[in-house]
């Protein structure tokens, strides 16, 4: 059965390319296309969409909170955001976007995207070289890491045990503190507690 699939982007001529990139392929039907998110309750409703892909430019705060009202009106729906901002990750996965995909990957990934959201899947790839698919966009090392804090090892014992250099330890710190929000490591072993991202 192929996965009816609405496009939105307030670029007409990006509308066109991918609905071109998605029209060989298999199980993947393009119901329509929208260029103002205005109009998209009466396209919800006149297409009946599995997924929707989103591509965000400049409103990203309304484009956030049109999904989150989506997704509550339409829970069975999958919405895929286009997005090269990677910060956006966990506020898009709180707002319920299923995939925040680089528009660099659009061309190779979007295709297996839109059948994995369909499929129940999340999946944060928010730059070309990482792909993000736990809970709140936190890579599996960093969650390893959040485990290590909560079990009172130092960043030295840490560091040695992933083998990993004292700058890449901080810098995986600083990632972590981003995207739950905190500011110390006991902000982050709480909220990562807090949320059931370990034990």
């Amino acid at each position: 059965m192929a996965i009816r699939t609405l496009l939105i982007d307030s670029d007409p001529i990006y509308l066109l390319g991918v609905e071109k990139l998605l029209e060989n392929e298999s199980n993947i039907t393009v119901v329509g296309s929208v260029s103002c998110i205005d109009s998209l309750e009466t396209l919800i409703h006149m297409y009946a969409p599995d997924v929707i892909v989103i591509n965000v430019h400049m409103h990203i705060i309304k484009a956030l909170g049109w999904i989150k009202n989506v997704k509550e009106t339409y829970p069975t729906i999958n919405v895929i955001m286009l997005c090269n901002y990677p910060p956006l990750a966990l506020s898009a996965h709180e707002a319920g976007v299923s995939v925040v995909l680089s528009k660099e990957k659009v061309s190779t990934h979007l295709a297996h995207m839109i059948r994995y959201s369909n499929e129940g899947e999340k999946h944060f790839l928010v730059d070309s070289e990482t792909m993000y698919s736990t809970k709140h966009g936190l890579t599996n090392i960093e969650i390893d890491i959040l485990q290590m804090l909560a079990d009172d090892q130092t960043s030295v014992q840490i560091s040695e045990r992933l083998k990993i250099s004292k700058r890449t330890m901080e810098r995986h710190l600083s990632s972590i503190f981003e995207k739950l929000g905190v500011l110390s490591r006991t902000g982050a072993v709480a909220e990562a507690l807090r949320l059931q991202l370990i034990k």
